[in-house]
């Protein structure tokens, strides 16, 4: 950012002097001159200005604040119209934009546990050196204003015995939540203008079982791993035996497999019974190449090349097998005590093409000790999981102890004449126990998770050491086991083997924090994956989650139980999630749902949404106005029409954001806003109050009107009457013939 500070330099020196030097008499109006004769105090900005500048270069460092100056800050008047016309201040959105989790841990330093005044909460704030040097008096009136906001809005926060014109760290806080501008840890979509806004009614995303029916024979006791391949259209399925399958996810069902991937090879890899003496680990896909790659158990490689994307059919193409020897210089410098490699083998014989006789042995002890070294290597260089990087262009391997090996295969293509193949790279001593998961992010960075209890994002750019490890310290307490990525909304998502889900922010540049810790499940979670704007999370209870990925709220818990899953894959392509685990089933998203988790939108669909756009922007262009009102203390102009309720900005009435959406055949009936009390109310056409905070627009109370469907009842229809039939009365229709009861205060005839 430009506004970080430099050593040496002072910002503040250039801007503020330039602010205290403006003149009312030079800018503005003979009558704004005349009143500024008439008052010569000095403003809050300059006091404001002075003691920051005495900050800046350590002249109040040590000594106790003057009682003159706090006295004539507490008193000053905020007057800036002297310098309004040359630079306007902040609005306070733009503020909060530039706070990341950084600079809000800073503040909260400085807070101490105590209330802070308003001096030293804009000393705070200007201390994180996140403003644009350019812009420091603009950036110090937008502080202002901040903190006079949650004055008002947040006054009922205030803890016991605190002076007045002070704020806690609570009310920061608080304000914090109850405003859109959090949404600037919500990616491309954040930010004021993509802040979903409040509504009377919303359609709630769900999802329930469609009719999807696997009637698949499926050998082993359990799916253990399933990929999606969005390219083949298919559910790529490891179930523990010696092939992979390939699945339709389409209904109404399927009786067989797609399409069954066996390895070819010769007799040395099957007993005498003709039982494969292995089983398949994991599998990974190279889209731009088209391959799909095997691990299996016996340290084997295994590459097949798609032919026929229709059919499915594919054609094995190469055997490898991984081989371990030991490290040259072992001992004298820390690393890894082997070196893995990549040979070339017969697939007949399952030996190394290029390998030469060994000379016999001399003694029986040679023997026995080089067989003990031969079982140490081929220990060494078993690899339990595989993935792609499409960046890198690197499969990646993982052992047992968490060390990453990337291999470039490309370089094998044709003819090679190389005895083995080694390794681009190698991570060792970052993950101590096995690698469960590798994500890319985007073409700069990827994550690993593992059985270590930590979260390991990677630069591509430069692999010597990891970018950021997210162990302790309020990370992981145990194994994390499945992660997901939200690029709508920089969100890293990952679980482990405990009830909270963690949701980590980064963005194409660097990892900027935690954007919350979610609870809600009741049993260890397993497993997540994540759609375009929804998430899904299961437990070990079969218990399964939809989350929105932009407000991390719960829309909907799933009971799993009946088909006992063990993994969870979303296909956006389709709007439906599989949960696994003895059989494939499926959920499928309503219309709602299927769209957040990236089901394109029908041709009907979009003519539908175009022409829905289109009459909503008639209707808020043509809508009957409702009241505009303009905050005396704030400087805020609020407008209500009959459909939206909208904020616009100081500087340019024009830039205005709605805090209000009525939902279709509802309209906003009155209005009104209370300055003082720091809330608008209003009432819709249904019956319907709202009250909402006045610059926000965070619901604080909505007093639902008649539902959709619903008639109106005479006598004082739905609860009253309700509660009038529930005691004997007559509950609708014509009201009852009897006098009214006085309520308590109420005037007769009232």
């Amino acid at each position: 950012r430009r506004g970080r500070r430099r050593r040496g330099a002072c910002p503040l020196r250039g801007s503020l002097a330039e602010a205290m030097a403006v003149s009312p008499a030079r800018s503005a109006s003979p009558e704004l001159a005349v009143a500024a004769a008439q008052d010569a105090a000095p403003t809050l900005v300059r006091l404001l200005v002075e003691k920051l500048a005495r900050v800046w270069h350590g002249e109040d460092r040590g000594r106790a604040p003057i009682a003159d100056t706090e006295a004539q800050i507490a008193a000053a008047r905020l007057v800036t119209r002297g310098y309004l016309r040359r630079r306007a201040p902040d609005e306070i959105e733009a503020v909060l934009a530039t706070l990341d989790e950084p600079s809000l841990d800073l503040i909260q330093a400085l807070f101490k546990g105590e209330a802070l005044s308003l001096h030293q909460f804009v000393e705070s704030i200007v201390q994180t050196g996140t403003y644009d040097s350019d812009r420091i008096v603009a950036f110090i009136g937008g502080i202002v204003d901040l903190f006079l906001e949650i004055q008002r809005s947040q006054s009922e926060r205030a803890s016991l015995g605190q002076a007045r014109m002070t704020m806690n760290w609570a009310q920061l806080m608080n304000h914090f939540i109850e405003s859109p501008e959090i949404s600037m840890f919500e990616g491309s979509e954040g930010g004021i203008l993509g802040t979903k806004v409040a509504s009377s009614t919303d359609k709630q995303p769900s999802v329930a079982r469609n009719n999807f029916v696997d009637r698949a024979k499926h050998q082993s006791c359990g799916i253990d791993k399933i990929y999606w391949n969005a390219y083949v259209d298919t559910l790529v399925t490891v179930e523990g035996n010696e092939s992979i399958n390939f699945f339709s996810p389409h209904a109404p069902g399927l009786d067989a497999p797609r399409a069954v991937l066996t390895p070819q090879l010769g007799r040395y890899a099957y007993d005498y019974e003709d039982k494969p003496l292995y089983h398949v680990h994991a599998v990974a896909w190279d889209e731009e190449m088209q391959d799909v790659v095997a691990l299996l158990s016996n340290r084997m490689l295994i590459m097949w090349r798609l032919r026929n994307r229709e059919k499915c059919q594919w054609q094995q193409k190469r055997e490898l097998r991984f081989a371990a020897t030991r490290h040259e210089s072992r001992g004298l410098e820390k690393g890894p005590q082997w070196d893995l490699r990549l040979l070339v083998i017969d697939k007949e014989t399952g030996l190394d093409v290029h390998a030469k006789k060994k000379p016999d042995h001399e003694t029986e002890a040679a023997m026995r000790r080089d067989l003990g070294e031969i079982r140490l290597a081929e220990e060494a260089a078993v690899q339990l999981d595989i993935w792609w990087n499409s960046h890198l262009k690197v499969w990646l391997t993982t052992d047992d102890k968490g060390q990453l090996c990337m291999w470039n295969l490309r370089v094998i293509e044709g003819a090679w004449m190389e005895a083995y193949l080694t390794p681009t790279k190698v991570l060792w001593g970052y993950h101590t126990k096995l690698v469960t998961s590798h994500l890319e992010l985007n073409k700069n960075k990827f994550t690993t998770i593992s059985l270590d209890r930590s979260v390991i994002l990677w630069d591509h750019r430069n692999l010597g050491a990891p970018e950021m490890k997210l162990h302790g310290g309020g990370a992981h307490t145990a194994a994390v086991l499945s992660q997901a990525y939200m690029s709508r909304f920089n969100s890293l998502i990952t679980v482990g083997c405990e009830k909270k889900i963690f949701v980590w922010t980064i963005d194409s540049t660097a990892y900027r924090g935690t954007k919350g810790k979610l609870s809600g499940h009741q049993a260890n979670l397993v497993r997540v994956s994540a759609g375009h704007r929804v998430f899904f999370t299961l437990d070990e209870a079969f218990t399964g989650i939809l989350w929105d990925g932009s407000s991390l709220a719960s829309l909907q818990t799933v009971s799993c139980a009946t088909f006992v899953p063990r993994h969870c894959t979303c296909l956006p392509e389709h709007g439906t999630i599989c949960l696994s685990g003895r059989r494939l089933n499926f959920v499928e998203g309503n219309e709602v749902a299927a769209e957040k988790l990236g089901r394109p939108l029908t041709k009907e669909q979009q003519a539908n949404a175009l022409n829905k756009a289109k009459e909503g922007a008639c209707l808020k262009d043509s809508a009957a106005p409702r009241q505009c009102t303009l905050s005396l203390n704030r400087g805020s102009l609020l407008s209500a029409t009959e459909v939206e309720v909208r904020l616009h900005s100081r500087g340019n009435p024009a830039m205005s954001r709605a805090i209000f959406n009525a939902a279709e055949g509802e309209t906003i009936s009155t209005f009104a806003a209370s300055d003082r009390l720091s809330w608008v109310v209003f009432g819709t056409s249904k019956g319907a109050i709202h009250f909402l905070k006045y610059r926000s627009g965070f619901s604080l109370k909505v007093y639902p009107g008649r539902r959709e469907g619903e008639e109106w009842q005479g006598g004082g229809g739905g609860a009253g009457a309700s509660a009038a039939e529930g005691a004997g009365g007559t509950g609708g229709g014509e009201a009852p013939d009897r006098p009214l009861q006085k309520g308590r205060g109420q005037k007769p005839g009232g």
